[in-house]
């Protein structure tokens, strides 16, 4: 009685090992007609149903590898091996410590060093603009002139009577060491001399004063005003900057300041040029904290001979806020999450001496990248399931494959050669 029950067990077994069977490879018969379906017909099904249908498969692959798993130990224990046990081919990977950086994220603008808005010094009405937008223009260079006939007329005047005055001067001054003529005045003439003479710089200055210059070599970017109109001291005639050397200033939190190393160099993106990258040295950091939003000001310098960089565009700053040099890291895609806490699953023997998926659990630390750094629950050594890790559950049978046998199978089985 005992033997005809353990026979009709192994038969009730079988049965359930072939239909599990069965419903797996059905599932993924589906799967593929369905992506089929979606290439040949767009429109009927949108690419986000697609990938759900393709995540429900997988879990009824990896609840049927489960079941599977529990059918072959209870055929074992009946004194019977599973014939062609099905094995799941993976891809794994060593865990090794290595150095691992954290970096916080925070936005930041870019700022010519030198940045111009050039106005005139005196009143007056604009006579001539010499340059036009876009034009590169060097230091001291002459970019617009006011209208000095006024001043110019009045050195004319003050010159004349400067002659007159010295041509006086001399004579008082003759007379005077000849003890001829009274002190007052020889006195009363070296005044008059000597004031035309302060008259006529002082007006040469104004008159220069009517000149705007280049402050440095750079670029002419914009003009405000045109010939003819009048201009004071605060209004902005034109706009010259230079962008071969530039700031990129950012606002970081206080909380962040114990992490910040002065010393230290910061990753510099631009998120319109997503092929940049650079690590910039810190130029200066803020001694004073904004108390309306508890921040302060840290500040990069580079160079932009390209003229690639802007003034006012968006920019991105990567800052150190850990480091270490031996680190458990993994990709952070192969964390998964259960009731009880965050698990990967590693390559391990059992006891028969097969290869499994062994479920282990770990505690997570930083992350970025990509990558996130793991506390506890691995071990240097340890085989880490990377590709495949979708279709496995604990004990799991797998075969572990190279990552590039893998990408042609899964090539193959896609083109359906």
């Amino acid at each position: 009685m005992k033997k005809s029950n353990e026979i009709n067990t192994r038969q009730r077994i079988q049965k359930f090992f072939f239909r599990a069977n069965l419903i797996k490879i059905s599932a993924f018969t589906i799967g593929l007609f369905i992506l089929a379906a979606c290439n040949n017909n767009n429109q009927e099904d949108d690419a986000q149903d697609i990938r759900q249908k393709i995540t429900e498969y997988n879990e009824q692959i990896v609840e049927l590898n489960r079941k599977v798993s529990e059918l072959e130990r209870q055929l074992e224990s009946l004194g019977e091996i599973p014939q062609n046990r099905i094995r799941t081919s993976v891809t794994v990977k060593e865990i090794t410590p290595g150095p691992f950086d954290h970096f916080f994220k925070v936005n930041a603008s870019v700022e010519a060093v030198q940045h111009a808005m050039i106005s005139p010094e005196t009143n007056g009405q604009i006579k001539e603009i010499s340059v036009e937008k876009g034009q590169r223009v060097r230091r001291g260079q002459v970019l617009a002139r006011l209208n000095t006939s006024v001043i110019e007329n009045n050195i004319s005047e003050a010159k004349t009577s400067l002659q007159l005055a010295q041509t006086v001067y001399n004579r008082q001054k003759r007379l005077w060491e000849q003890e001829i003529g009274s002190e007052i005045q020889y006195l009363e003439a070296r005044n008059n001399y000597e004031s035309l003479r302060a008259r006529i710089e002082s007006l040469e200055s104004q008159l220069d004063l009517a000149v705007m210059r280049a402050p440095f070599d750079g670029v002419v970017d914009e003009i405000f005003t045109r010939e003819g109109e009048l201009a004071m001291p605060g209004t902005m005639v034109m706009q010259v900057i230079n962008l071969n050397i530039l700031y990129i200033n950012a606002d970081v939190s206080e909380s962040f300041l114990p992490l910040i190393d002065p010393s230290d160099r910061v990753i510099l993106r631009f998120p319109a040029f997503p092929d940049y990258q650079e690590h910039v040295p810190i130029h200066r950091m803020g001694n004073v904290i904004n108390p309306e939003n508890r921040t302060f000001r840290l500040q990069l310098k580079i160079r932009n001979p390209e003229e690639r960089f802007k003034p006012n565009m968006v920019a991105s700053m990567g800052i150190r806020s850990f480091s270490s040099e031996k680190a458990l890291v993994i990709p952070s895609i192969l964390i998964k999450q259960d009731i009880q806490g965050h698990y990967v699953f590693v390559a391990r023997e059992n006891n028969e001496g097969d290869l499994i998926a062994s479920k282990v659990y770990v505690e997570r630390g930083l992350s970025g990248e990509g990558e996130t750094m793991i506390k506890s629950g691995l071990q240097d050594g340890d085989l880490l399931i990377n590709q495949g890790h979708n279709r496995v559950n604990d004990g799991t049978l797998i075969s572990v494959t190279t990552e590039r046998t893998m990408a042609q199978r899964n090539l193959s089985e896609n083109t359906g050669n």
